[in-house]
């Protein structure tokens, strides 16, 4: 696994590794497969960049907006503030954000 954390990397590094699985530790010490979705990017600044992820969770995942810690067998760990962002009947999806200047 990866020494990186997950909030520092970029949509680049997400990109290649759309539709694959993350490992959620919750509060409770079970863990939660969640499914990388989709991964935009929203970058209209040269000096900004902006990018979304969307993850989709089984039925029955947490409806709150939270702070949890991910592990990718590829790109490593890290917390990740994920939002609640809709639910179906195949379960809850979840967006993370990332808004930060661009390193120069």
């Amino acid at each position: 696994m990866s020494d990186l954390s997950l909030d520092t990397l970029h949509y680049e590094d997400y990109a290649p590794h759309l539709n694959s699985k993350f490992i959620v530790q919750l509060q409770n010490g079970s863990t939660m497969d969640l499914e990388l979705t989709q991964i935009e990017e929203k970058s209209l600044s040269p000096r900004q960049e902006q990018f979304a992820l969307t993850f989709r969770a089984p039925l029955g995942a947490p409806l709150e907006q939270q702070i949890f810690n991910l592990q990718h067998e590829q790109l490593g760990s890290g917390l990740m503030f994920l939002v609640p962002s809709g639910q179906d009947a195949e379960g809850v999806t979840y967006e993370a954000v990332f808004n930060r200047p661009k390193q120069a």
